[in-house]
């Protein structure tokens, strides 16, 4: 079952430390193809902060974000999520604990195209059985600019129109962790800018923690802060960066990879 940390909490408030991993290994393949992912990855992120998590193809960065969501269990260490250790639970427990306190924006939007933008906003708090707040649902889409397209179905939006119901399904459910795999990696720049924005105030307005795989730069520089991966260990961080800063660093990752931050 899923267990809460050391820091045992009786309340249902959010933990200080809002992902925690702890010598987090993972490995694809076996034998002479086996392929490490994550080489003991050990961080701790805190609660209300925006960290994006950046580094070349194949540097363990999108298995990062699957172990740290519960969506992959890592093969070795520790997987901590708002205080409550991940590891050993049953697919049933992760999948209520993600509905509960995890929020997903991926590149593809996953949105249902015979839903309307309404009803792709609050499936969620239908599928994990929740009381749904309509009026909640429509001040979070006023909010992300889409009190007037509550009607309209996916295919009668923009790329950018997308993936701000994607932002809105997130904070809908009040979710402790925002994770987002390349949000703006399929946006032109303008609409990229506004759902970078929105990630922000996610975490400024809102109080949500923003986890975010990203291989642009500039995406990086609206973080707080950035994780550097090389070879699946981490390989530096980067406090208030710049998006000049950030292709600086990447430019120089394999010269000094370190095992932890």
């Amino acid at each position: 079952m899923l267990r809460t940390g050391s820091r045992r909490r009786h309340d249902t408030g959010p933990a200080a430390e809002a992902l925690r991993l702890v010598k987090v290994t993972k490995t694809y393949g076996s034998d002479d193809s086996a392929v490490t992912a994550l080489d003991g990855i050990t961080l701790s992120l805190g609660r209300g902060t925006f960290t994006a998590v950046m580094g070349p193809s194949g540097s363990g960065k999108s298995t990062l974000l699957q172990c740290a969501a519960g969506l992959d269990r890592p093969d070795h260490g520790i997987v901590a999520v708002d205080g409550t250790e991940l590891n050993g639970g049953t697919e049933a427990e992760l999948t209520k604990f993600r509905r509960g306190r995890v929020g997903f924006v991926f590149q593809q939007y996953n949105l249902l195209d015979t839903l309307t933008v309404a009803q792709n906003t609050v499936l969620p708090l239908k599928l994990a059985g929740r009381r749904v707040d309509r009026a909640r649902a429509r001040e979070i889409l006023s909010q992300v600019g889409l009190g007037d397209r509550l009607g309209h179905r996916p295919d009668q939006l923009s790329g950018g129109q997308r993936q701000r119901v994607a932002i809105a399904r997130a904070l809908v459910c009040e979710p402790r962790v925002i994770f987002a795999d390349e949000p703006t990696g399929a946006l032109d720049t303008r609409s990229a800018r506004t759902v970078l924005r929105l990630l922000q105030e996610a975490v400024r307005v809102h109080g949500r923690t923003v986890v975010m795989v990203t291989h642009d730069p500039v995406a990086a520089s609206y973080a707080d802060s950035v994780l550097f991966l090389a070879d699946g260990r981490l390989a530096g961080q980067l406090a208030a960066p710049t998006a000049d800063a950030v292709a600086e660093r990447l430019a120089h990752l394999g010269d000094d990879v370190t095992a932890g931050v």
